[in-house]
């Protein structure tokens, strides 16, 4: 189903703070390599202290790790001079720094990603990443076309931004960090100008719509779609790095964008081990009545958590369902 943005394609939905540009002191640049020679910097932005870029934010050298991809986006984007090579990766000056710089900022404060990182380790787990501001709301509306009787969805406007992330479940299981959160900003930021749009965020390009996974339904019920289970058991951060759980990031946005058919089997393996079978995706009723069913309540019951996001309720009802949820980690979709 489309889900068409016009509305609010160009509204942000996360922005950089604004660090001032300027060119290293021949001082600064030799305190920076001191610190990577020592690999001694008082931020941690990855549990492990792996680091390949860094630059000065306001009196602090700090590190971090960044992926391929996000270097050679730098280097295309900002003049040659920008980026200082050494045997450890590289160091950046002038407006690649100030760009970078910006969006650790947002992240490491804005963002409180340094205040949620409670044993300072340099990584998040999902229970000290509660009180990050990682997430936005979307207002949208489900249409019907009544002559074809196709349905599409309509995005009105995008309701809040730095949303508190104390939907993310009470576990240690691991979250983000740093690094891999400006990772993701830098692809994101598809024209590199300090803002993330929602149709940058969502990917759309020129089309003006995404594939959503709600899918038409031939009941006259009120229909579930993933969304709406997603938003009412828990939200969980699309940053998940390196880890395990990756695989299951990876198989709600094939879903988002390409619809259940795409998917493979190692992907319904993955909502297999969720406790839920991925066929009822194919009808949004019977995806209604799957979830009922296991957790033996009403499929009105259902449909009333998941529109009202009333996760606590929704715990009570199966303690088994809840546990394997508690231990896999789910996409935050920012919805």
């Amino acid at each position: 189903m489309k889900h068409y943005i016009n509305n609010t394609a160009n509204t942000a939905v996360m922005w950089q703070s604004q660090v001032a540009k300027k060119e290293l002191s021949t001082q600064e640049l030799a305190s920076i390599n001191a610190s990577i020679e020592n690999n001694s910097f008082s931020i941690k932005t990855n549990r492990a202290q792996d680091y390949n870029t860094y630059f000065k934010f306001n009196n602090e050298n700090i590190g971090v790790k960044l992926n391929e991809a996000s270097i050679e986006k730098l280097k295309e984007f900002f003049d040659s001079d920008n980026f200082i090579e050494t045997s450890k990766g590289i160091i950046l000056d002038k407006d690649a720094a100030s760009y970078v710089a910006g969006w650790f900022n947002d992240i490491a404060y804005k963002q409180k990603f340094l205040e949620a990182d409670s044993n300072n380790n340099g990584e998040l787990t999902h229970k000290e990443a509660r009180i990050t501001l990682g997430g936005f709301r979307e207002d949208a509306v489900l249409i019907t076309d009544e002559k074809t009787k196709e349905k599409y969805i309509i995005s009105n406007a995008i309701t809040k931004t730095y949303e508190e992330s104390s939907f993310l479940p009470k576990n240690d299981a691991y979250y983000s960090d740093i690094s891999s959160s400006i990772n993701d900003a830098i692809k994101d930021d598809k024209n590199l100008d300090g803002i993330i749009t929602f149709a940058e965020f969502m990917d759309v390009g020129e089309k003006g719509y995404f594939e959503d996974f709600m899918n038409d339904s031939s009941s006259n019920a009120p229909a579930i779609s993933l969304d709406d289970l997603i938003n009412g058991l828990t939200k969980h951060s699309k940053q998940l790095a390196e880890k395990a759980e990756e695989k299951l990031a990876e198989v709600i946005a094939k879903i988002k964008k390409l619809g259940v058919s795409k998917l493979d089997q190692s992907d319904k393996d993955v909502l297999i081990h969720l406790g839920i079978d991925p066929a009822p995706y194919e009808n949004e009723f019977r995806l209604k009545q799957s979830i009922s069913d296991k957790l033996k309540i009403s499929p009105s019951k259902v449909e009333n958590l998941a529109s009202e996001n009333k996760l606590d309720e929704f715990v009570k009802f199966s303690q088994d369902f809840i546990k394997t949820l508690s231990e896999t980690k789910l996409l935050d979709i920012k919805a």
